[in-house]
């Protein structure tokens, strides 16, 4: 009987390969074409679908590997876990499963940190020194994005990344307060230290190479703790009084200086108006100085008996006076207070 093993046919060509090798390919296509022929039927009609489903496979397999990155997304291709790229938003490919794999992370996200927010419970990471030796809960928000060229970094650098925010974060906050007075920091000291906090907080997270954005850091409240609050309030009203007091007297004090100067100003002036009176009063004697002067050049016996007469007239014309004929040879004692009382006085032609 012979054998339905078609290699071992006495036509298998490998079984008598003596010859040329023309004569050997010949054998080979005549063989292939018989095992054809002879595999019609249902044989034939299951290799071709089991051909047909083999290619479908491989295309979908090939296929899978065709992935959608978001316009918020960057995606981190891996090799056998280890990384290879970093891509950006629109559609990509990688190698099939178990070559290659992506790891999507969204670089827009903002994530929020809040440290000793519930520091009524006098949480330890709420409760700070400050530079003048006070005690302080503070509160406070870290707000972070991942960086969109730093996706590996955050991926692979740091084992759980928040956590070390959280922790850097408090570090540089208790520094910086532990170097600056409470009441600067619970006052106008807020913006300063905030964008203080910020900045060393950025520059350990580039050093770190973490691959995070700090976007803002938000001082939220600042009080003293709770035992000693009520003290620490009264202290504040009383600091508010001493400042009230202190904007009164400087509110005094530029009252007082303001009309001070506006007196100042007034007494100048009047000196300046009576300097310039006096000036020209002086001008004017000056030139009626002047004036009698060139008179008194041209007749100087006339000018000097009239200014004697005119500086007697000046002299005498506000005083009492009794006037004594000068033929009497002498003078007897005369109750010169009762003369005056009848002393007789002409004026306007008529005697009074």
């Amino acid at each position: 009987m012979p054998s339905k093993n078609p290699w071992e046919n006495e036509e298998n060509p490998w079984n008598n390969n003596s010859g040329s090798d023309e004569n050997l390919l010949s054998k080979i296509k005549k063989f292939f074409k018989k095992q054809s022929n002879l595999g019609g039927g249902r044989n034939g009609s299951f290799n071709k679908a089991l051909c047909g489903a083999g290619i479908a496979f491989v295309v979908l397999y090939l296929s899978s590997g065709f992935y959608q990155v978001q316009y918020d997304q960057r995606g981190v291709v891996l090799r056998f876990g280890e990384w290879v790229r970093t891509v950006g938003p629109g559609l990509q490919y990688i190698l099939p499963y178990p070559f290659e794999s992506v790891i999507l992370k969204k670089v827009t996200t903002v994530n929020q940190i809040d440290i000793g927010a519930f520091f009524n419970k006098q949480q330890d990471e709420s409760l700070m020194l400050t530079g003048d030796s006070n005690l302080a809960n503070i509160s406070f928000s870290v707000l972070w994005k991942i960086k969109d060229n730093g996706v590996e970094d955050y991926l692979f650098n740091t084992k759980k990344p928040e956590i070390t925010v959280r922790a850097v974060a408090e570090s540089v906050m208790r520094e910086i307060v532990g170097q600056t007075p409470f009441t600067y920091v619970q006052t106008e000291g807020r913006g300063a230290i905030q964008n203080k906090v910020k900045e060393n907080l950025q520059a350990l997270m580039d050093e770190y190479k973490m691959g995070i954005d700090i976007i803002r850091v938000e001082l939220q409240r600042v009080e003293p703790p709770l035992s000693v609050i009520d003290s620490f309030r009264d202290v504040e009203r009383a600091q508010a009084e001493q400042q009230s007091e202190k904007n009164k007297a400087e509110a005094y004090d530029r009252d007082v200086r303001a009309r001070t100067r506006g007196l100042i100003a007034e007494k100048l002036n009047n000196g300046e108006a009576k300097k310039r009176a006096i000036v020209e009063t002086a001008k004017g004697t000056v030139a009626r100085f002047l004036s009698a002067y060139s008179q008194y050049r041209l007749a100087p016996d006339i000018v000097s008996k009239r200014l004697y007469i005119e500086t007697m007239r000046d002299i005498y014309k506000n005083i009492n006076k009794i006037v004594i004929d000068s033929d009497v040879k002498s003078v007897p004692y005369l109750p010169l207070t009762e003369l005056n009382k009848n002393t007789v006085t002409v004026q306007d032609g008529e005697a009074k």
